[in-house]
C-alpha cells in the first residue's frame, strides 16, 4: 500500500461508510476506504492520514467515472464484511469463553454437592456400624438421634443437588439466548461522504 508521503503529485478517491452491527450489543465502526486514480486501494491508516493533513476544500460536483465508482463500493463491500466477520469471530470468542466458565463452575459445583452427599453416607454408615456394637441404651440413643440428623442432611444434600442441576440448567439456557442474540446480526451500512483528493 503506497503510504501518505508516496502520495505526492497523485489524485484519486475516497469514501467513508459507518457500519452499525447490532447483535448482543450495538457496535459503530467508520471504515474508509480510497483509490488512486492509478487505481492502487488505499489503507485506512493512509485514508486517516489523507484526512487529518490541511487541505484546501473545492467545494464542487466530481462526477466519479462507473468504473471507478464501482471500484470503490466493492472496496467499501469489502471492509464492511471483513468488520462483520471480525465481529463474529470477537462475539464467538467471548461466548467460547463464557461456556468454557459455565463448564467449570458446573463441574465444581456438582463435584462439592456430590462429594458433601458421599460424605454423609459414609458418616451414616459408621454410626450405624457403632449402633450394631452399642452395648447401652443410652449410646444406641446418641448414636439413634445422630443416625436421624444425618439421614435429615442427606435428604437435604440430595435436594440440593437436584437444585444445583437447576440452577446449571437456567444458567446453560440463559448461555444459549445470549448466544442466539450474538447471532442474529442487523447490519447497517450508511455512506457519509465521498470526496475526490489531490496531494501536491
Amino acid at each position: 500500500f503506497p503510504s501518505h508521503e508516496n502520495l505526492r503529485g497523485q489524485s484519486g478517491v475516497l469514501t467513508l461508510q459507518k457500519l452499525t452491527v447490532d447483535s448482543f450489543e450495538r457496535q459503530e465502526y467508520l471504515l474508509f476506504s480510497g483509490l488512486t486514480d492509478q487505481g492502487k486501494n488505499l489503507d485506512a491508516e493512509t485514508c486517516e492520514k489523507l484526512m487529518a493533513t490541511v487541505a484546501s476544500v473545492q467545494d464542487q460536483v466530481v462526477e466519479l467515472p462507473q468504473q471507478i465508482a464501482q471500484r470503490l463500493q466493492a472496496e467499501a463491500k469489502r471492509h464492511a464484511e471483513a468488520t462483520i466477520a471480525t465481529s463474529l469471530e470477537t462475539n464467538n470468542k467471548h461466548f467460547a469463553e463464557a461456556r468454557d466458565k459455565l463448564d467449570r463452575w458446573a463441574e465444581d459445583m456438582e463435584l462439592a454437592a456430590e462429594q458433601a452427599l458421599k460424605n454423609t453416607k459414609e458418616q451414616i454408615k459408621v454410626a450405624q456400624r457403632e449402633a450394631r456394637q452399642a452395648t447401652t441404651l443410652a449410646e444406641q440413643q446418641a448414636l439413634q438421634e445422630r443416625i436421624a440428623k444425618l439421614e435429615r442432611q442427606k435428604r437435604r444434600q440430595q435436594q440440593e443437588i437436584f437444585d444445583v442441576s437447576d440452577e446449571i440448567q437456567d444458567r446453560r439456557e440463559a448461555l444459549i439466548d445470549e448466544l442466539t442474540r450474538r447471532m442474529t446480526q442487523k447490519v447497517n451500512s450508511e455512506n457519509l461522504f465521498t470526496i475526490a483528493w489531490s496531494v501536491n
